[in-house]
Protein backbone atom coordinates (compact mmCIF):
# COMPACT_ATOMS: atom_id res chain seq x y z
CA UNK A 1 0.00 0.00 0.00
CA UNK A 2 2.81 2.41 0.93
CA UNK A 3 4.48 1.63 -2.80
CA UNK A 4 1.46 2.75 -4.34
CA UNK A 5 1.43 6.21 -2.35
CA UNK A 6 4.20 6.63 -3.13
CA UNK A 7 3.89 6.16 -6.66
CA UNK A 8 0.59 8.66 -6.70
CA UNK A 9 2.51 10.90 -4.35
CA UNK A 10 5.02 10.98 -7.27
CA UNK A 11 2.88 11.22 -10.18
CA UNK A 12 0.94 13.77 -8.92
CA UNK A 13 4.20 15.98 -7.95
CA UNK A 14 5.39 15.27 -11.87
CA UNK A 15 1.63 16.18 -13.37
CA UNK A 16 1.30 19.43 -11.69
CA UNK A 17 5.49 20.45 -12.44
CA UNK A 18 4.27 19.77 -15.88
CA UNK A 19 1.13 22.04 -15.51
CA UNK A 20 2.91 24.49 -13.66
CA UNK A 21 5.52 24.95 -16.25
CA UNK A 22 3.15 25.07 -19.33
CA UNK A 23 0.86 27.62 -17.55
CA UNK A 24 4.05 29.78 -17.10
CA UNK A 25 3.94 32.74 -19.81
CA UNK A 26 7.04 33.18 -21.26
CA UNK A 27 6.41 35.85 -23.88
CA UNK A 28 9.21 36.24 -26.91
CA UNK A 29 8.66 39.47 -28.63
CA UNK A 30 7.07 39.20 -32.65
CA UNK A 31 7.11 42.90 -33.33
CA UNK A 32 7.63 46.22 -31.45
CA UNK A 33 6.90 49.70 -33.24
CA UNK A 34 5.64 53.19 -32.18
CA UNK A 35 2.00 51.83 -32.39
CA UNK A 36 2.14 48.07 -31.02
CA UNK A 37 4.14 45.60 -28.96
CA UNK A 38 3.16 41.54 -30.38
CA UNK A 39 4.71 38.82 -28.16
CA UNK A 40 3.52 35.21 -28.84
CA UNK A 41 4.08 32.08 -26.42
CA UNK A 42 2.86 28.45 -26.73
CA UNK A 43 0.09 27.23 -24.27
CA UNK A 44 -0.87 24.02 -23.88
CA UNK A 45 -4.63 23.13 -23.50
CA UNK A 46 -6.68 20.29 -22.33
CA UNK A 47 -8.25 18.47 -25.40
CA UNK A 48 -8.94 15.02 -25.07
CA UNK A 49 -7.82 11.91 -21.80
CA UNK A 50 -5.21 10.71 -24.51
CA UNK A 51 -3.34 14.63 -25.94
CA UNK A 52 -3.54 17.68 -25.21
CA UNK A 53 -3.24 20.29 -28.26
CA UNK A 54 -0.27 23.06 -28.22
CA UNK A 55 -1.00 26.38 -29.33
CA UNK A 56 0.84 29.62 -30.29
CA UNK A 57 -0.76 31.97 -28.32
CA UNK A 58 -0.22 35.91 -28.28
CA UNK A 59 -0.15 39.13 -26.42
CA UNK A 60 -0.80 42.89 -28.21
CA UNK A 61 0.19 45.85 -26.32
CA UNK A 62 -1.68 49.08 -27.74
CA UNK A 63 1.24 51.97 -27.52
CA UNK A 64 -0.46 54.64 -28.30
CA UNK A 65 -2.99 56.77 -26.08
CA UNK A 66 -5.62 56.37 -28.99
CA UNK A 67 -7.51 53.26 -30.20
CA UNK A 68 -6.27 51.68 -32.79
CA UNK A 69 -7.46 48.83 -35.14
CA UNK A 70 -4.54 46.04 -36.02
CA UNK A 71 -4.96 43.52 -38.87
CA UNK A 72 -3.17 40.62 -40.02
CA UNK A 73 -2.74 37.65 -42.35
CA UNK A 74 -1.46 34.36 -40.82
CA UNK A 75 1.00 32.18 -42.71
CA UNK A 76 1.44 29.37 -41.69
CA UNK A 77 4.20 26.30 -42.61
CA UNK A 78 5.11 22.77 -42.18
CA UNK A 79 8.06 22.56 -43.91
CA UNK A 80 6.34 24.43 -46.59
CA UNK A 81 3.96 27.16 -46.26
CA UNK A 82 0.72 25.76 -45.95
CA UNK A 83 -1.47 28.62 -46.49
CA UNK A 84 0.81 31.14 -48.71
CA UNK A 85 -1.29 30.85 -52.23
CA UNK A 86 -4.21 30.75 -50.47
CA UNK A 87 -6.34 34.63 -49.65
CA UNK A 88 -9.12 33.77 -47.46
CA UNK A 89 -11.21 35.28 -44.63
CA UNK A 90 -10.22 32.89 -41.82
CA UNK A 91 -6.51 33.56 -42.24
CA UNK A 92 -7.53 37.43 -42.20
CA UNK A 93 -7.96 38.61 -38.71
CA UNK A 94 -8.76 42.29 -37.04
CA UNK A 95 -8.00 43.50 -33.75
CA UNK A 96 -9.14 46.59 -32.42
CA UNK A 97 -7.50 47.93 -28.91
CA UNK A 98 -8.36 50.95 -26.60
CA UNK A 99 -5.67 53.07 -25.66
CA UNK A 100 -2.96 51.38 -23.84
CA UNK A 101 -5.16 48.19 -23.83
CA UNK A 102 -3.46 44.67 -23.73
CA UNK A 103 -5.16 41.90 -25.32
CA UNK A 104 -4.39 38.34 -24.74
CA UNK A 105 -5.38 35.67 -26.96
CA UNK A 106 -5.53 33.17 -23.98
CA UNK A 107 -5.43 29.66 -26.10
CA UNK A 108 -7.98 27.29 -23.92
CA UNK A 109 -10.60 29.97 -23.64
CA UNK A 110 -12.94 30.17 -26.44
CA UNK A 111 -13.30 33.49 -27.04
CA UNK A 112 -10.53 34.60 -28.59
CA UNK A 113 -9.43 30.93 -30.19
CA UNK A 114 -9.35 32.60 -33.53
CA UNK A 115 -6.69 34.39 -32.96
CA UNK A 116 -4.29 31.57 -31.92
CA UNK A 117 -2.36 28.88 -34.11
CA UNK A 118 -2.14 25.31 -33.43
CA UNK A 119 1.34 24.22 -33.02
CA UNK A 120 0.31 20.18 -32.65
CA UNK A 121 -0.33 17.63 -29.82
CA UNK A 122 1.23 16.98 -26.68
CA UNK A 123 0.76 12.90 -25.12
CA UNK A 124 -0.94 13.60 -21.74
CA UNK A 125 1.23 10.84 -20.23
CA UNK A 126 4.34 10.88 -21.98
CA UNK A 127 4.73 14.60 -22.82
CA UNK A 128 5.38 13.69 -26.35
CA UNK A 129 4.97 16.18 -28.53
CA UNK A 130 3.83 15.96 -32.08
CA UNK A 131 4.55 19.21 -33.94
CA UNK A 132 2.64 19.75 -37.15
CA UNK A 133 3.60 23.71 -36.90
CA UNK A 134 7.63 24.54 -37.94
CA UNK A 135 6.66 28.47 -38.57
CA UNK A 136 4.48 30.97 -38.47
CA UNK A 137 4.08 34.60 -39.69
CA UNK A 138 2.14 37.57 -39.01
CA UNK A 139 2.19 38.97 -42.74
CA UNK A 140 0.64 42.58 -44.51
CA UNK A 141 0.73 43.70 -40.71
CA UNK A 142 -0.86 47.11 -40.82
CA UNK A 143 -1.89 49.36 -37.72
CA UNK A 144 -4.68 52.41 -38.54
CA UNK A 145 -6.32 55.14 -35.94
CA UNK A 146 -9.76 54.19 -34.81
Amino acid sequence: MKKKLNIFFLFTLISFCYVSASSHKDWKPYLENENIKIEYTYEICDFSSTASQELVVFKFTNLKSQKIQVSYDVKIWNDSCLNCEQDREEFRKNIYLKENEIFYTNGCKAETKEYNIFSGFVHNESFEKYTSLTKFELKNLRTNNE
